[in-house]
């Protein structure tokens, strides 16, 4: 997936590391020691406590530099936990604005491309567009559940209109789904599955 993430989703993912590694240096030790993260980690985030200045900004990024290649998600739940923060929201907000930023640029390739080709599309007949489309299959890969027809039919309108009303379909398509699948998750650990 690395190869379909563009340079400035790269930059807003470290961005939030480095957020949330700032809020892990602000936290007691005792909560530090809790992480749920390497000694490694936990170490550098104790020893920034007692810095000042530039050391500390420099003990920070060092920081972020280890866990940029790590799972960031148990250290995003556990702040969240601790100090309701929002970085967990903000991160799930940024992924969906890349899935839908994702399908919207692979619409309005192909939709060029067939354009380039015939030069007129007639509206009236069905196309065979996104059919083999990364982006669904990425999409359908983190939301099985997700309706694929509608996505790409609101894919389609809005490579055809460029109109942001189908943009912010798909968001709304890609949120609700990420919602029931957070919902049926706690419906599953309540039962004990």
């Amino acid at each position: 997936m690395d190869h379909l993430t563009s340079k400035s989703e790269r930059k807003r993912r470290a961005k939030s590391i480095e957020q949330l590694v700032h809020e892990l240096a602000s936290l007691p030790n005792r909560q530090i020691v809790a992480l749920p993260c390497d000694q490694e980690i936990q170490e550098e985030l104790r020893s920034a406590k007692n810095l000042k200045g530039g050391a500390k900004k420099r003990q920070l990024k060092y920081t972020t530099k280890l866990l940029r290649d790590k799972p960031v998600d148990e250290l995003f739940d556990f702040l969240a936990l601790k100090k309701g923060s929002l970085l967990k929201k903000n991160r799930e907000f940024h992924n969906l604005e890349h899935f839908r930023n994702l399908l919207t640029n692979e619409a309005i390739q192909q939709y060029e491309k067939m354009m380039h080709h015939g030069g007129y599309i007639n509206e009236n007949e069905s196309l065979d567009f996104l059919n083999e489309s990364s982006a669904i299959d990425t999409i359908v890969d983190n939301f099985p559940d997700i309706d694929q027809a509608q996505l790409k039919n609101t894919a389609m309108q809005f490579a055809r209109t460029r109109n942001l009303k189908f943009s912010r379909e798909l968001f709304r398509t890609l949120k609700a789904a990420f919602e029931k699948m957070q919902y049926s998750q706690i419906q599953d650990k309540n039962n004990g599955v």
